[in-house]
């Protein structure tokens, strides 16, 4: 059979500790023991639902269909090793306290576990601007390589395979809990939890999955105090455009839409944002009271009958990037990672080692809209505007072959980078599927050439020639940013977004397309009677 078994937290002192604090007491209690082990369990009351497909067909039935259905829901606690651990039965999980037990503790074990050679799937998460969840899985058991990660963006957050040593079970997939099937006696459980937490503590991961630690978790309190406060800080002065919220695990299709506890009225969302902490942090305040708030506050999954299936502190919802002294951290899930230096650092070089175009760039009224200014720029710079000038090939989506096409044959695209990564993520995609249509789709030249013909510049659509030549079609990545940032605007990112800037630019570079970024300043509006930039 499988169990799905916690680690909790240090803190915990008896077994009633691992329940939530606001659990109806609709439960009894029993002991259990064996010569081996021992534990209590807290088995709740059975429910009786009606099911949704019941309420959607009984009033037009004949009989009518009156069937439901009976939830069961228990929570072993026991104590192995020294430490106490929790394993969940039915819906149990709904249980226990969420900010009891110790997160990643499931991956670590799966990570060390498991044979590198004989994985059934993996899932990650990957950030720009938004979290992307992602699950892998194979037909039959392979190698990490057959997953296809993305080693420099992935964080790896559950991973599934056949276990190595067959005293401790036969297949393991572990996030926060470990799922662990194996033969299983009543007795054997503190030893099968005892042999769990030694597996978590190893580090044989690092010679299957090396690239695991770009993305270190942290664990030295002060640390996480510091990083805490860090974030706090930005929480209590409401600077919401700093982070994100989601659940932190991949949400299945029972989940119809969300609520926020306590009740603020009976909101109810389809998908969270981090517009849902106005309602946490209503009005600036401090760091611990912002803290405490994004940890009363919780974000409910709620299925199609309106029962709760899922339940998280905002806190642990939040993702959260910020530069600490000389260490980009990272709050994904309530945990905090630090990443590898050597690797930010290659990254940061990166950025700082791409060139301007040698454009230049009238500056940017605030507030101007984006389709704007490139009207005004290809009015005043005599380029081809082609915003929002879609190319229909048959099967695919619409492209926007770039912003501006300009005298030397440049591919320029525009766009503000305030608003975090979301929109440079945008930016980076269309750059990359553009170039890739304009060097492999004569289709493509073709139109794009007939666009540039209708513009006030007819004459540029000559620069597209046949046979096309890449290096004659510089991609041009133009930031609409602050003064400050306008000469190095590379460098002035988001961590993550430098992360997929490079993967872009290197992929481009492959198509021996040269790529430049350039920093378009923001300046105030024109007083009345003043002059336009």
């Amino acid at each position: 059979m499988t169990i799905t078994v916690y680690l909790l937290k240090e803190r915990v002192g008896t077994p009633s500790d691992a329940l939530k604090p606001d659990l109806e007491p609709r439960y009894t209690t029993h002991e259990l023991t064996t010569a081996t082990t021992t534990g209590t369990i807290f088995v709740a009351e059975q429910e009786d639902r009606l099911p949704s497909w019941v309420e959607l067909l009984q009033p037009v039935t004949q009989p009518p269909v009156r069937d439901r259905t009976r939830s069961t829901r228990a929570l072993l606690v026991l104590r192995a090793a020294e430490r106490w651990f929790a394993i969940a039965f039915g819906h149990g999980r709904t249980m226990l306290d969420p900010a009891i037990y110790v997160r990643r503790f499931g991956l670590r074990v799966s990570l060390n576990a498991t044979d590198p050679a004989r994985l059934r799937g993996a899932q990650a998460r990957s950030f720009n601007g938004y979290a992307l969840h992602t699950l892998r899985q194979v037909s039959r058991v392979s190698s990490v390589d057959a997953l296809e990660l993305d080693v420099e963006r992935d964080l790896v957050t559950s991973m599934a395979g056949e276990v190595l040593d067959p005293s401790l079970g036969r297949r393991v997939d572990g996030q926060d809990a470990v799922h662990l099937t194996a033969r299983l006696d009543v007795s054997e459980l503190a030893a099968k939890c005892a042999k769990l937490l030694a597996e978590s503590e190893k580090q044989t991961y690092r010679r299957h999955y090396p690239w695991i630690d770009k993305f270190e978790g942290v664990t030295d309190p002060s640390a996480i105090a510091h990083y805490a406060e860090a974030a706090a800080t930005d929480l209590g002065q409401r600077r919401f455009d700093r982070f994100d919220v989601y659940p932190p695990e991949l949400v299945g299709p029972e989940i119809t839409q969300f609520r926020i506890y306590p009740g603020n009225g009976g909101l109810a969302v389809v998908e969270p944002s981090a517009a849902l902490l106005r309602y946490a942090i209503p009005q600036v305040t401090g760091p611990a009271d912002a803290q405490a708030a994004a940890q009363r506050y919780k974000l409910i999954g709620i299925d199609g009958n309106g029962h709760e299936v899922g339940r998280w502190p905002f806190w642990d919802c939040l993702h959260y990037e910020a530069q600490h002294t000389d260490r980009t951290i990272v709050l994904d899930g309530g945990q905090w990672y630090v990443v590898d230096r050597d690797f930010a650092t290659g990254v940061d070089h990166f950025a700082a080692s791409l060139r301007s175009s040698g454009l230049v760039w009238p500056p940017a009224v605030r507030g101007e809209r984006e389709d704007a200014y490139n009207a005004r720029v290809a009015n005043v710079r005599q380029l081809a505007l082609l915003d929002k000038r879609l190319i229909r090939l048959v099967g695919q989506s619409p492209i926007e072959p770039c912003d501006l096409f300009g005298r030397r044959g440049q591919l320029i695209h525009v766009k503000r980078a305030k608003g975090g990564s979301a929109p440079l993520s945008h930016l980076w995609g269309q750059a990359s599927v553009s170039a890739e249509c304009l060097v492999s789709e004569l289709a493509f030249r073709r139109e794009m050439r007939k666009r540039i013909a209708r513009s006030e510049e007819a004459h540029l659509s000559q620069r597209i020639g046949e046979p096309l030549v890449a290096r004659d079609h510089p991609i041009v990545l133009a930031l609409i940013t602050t003064a400050a940032s306008a000469s190095q605007p590379a460098t002035a990112l988001p961590f993550f977004s430098k992360v997929l800037l490079r993967q872009t630019v290197r992929r481009l570079r492959q198509m021996s397309l040269r790529v430049h970024i350039d920093g378009i300043a923001t300046v105030p509006p024109a007083r009345p009677g003043g002059r336009a930039p």
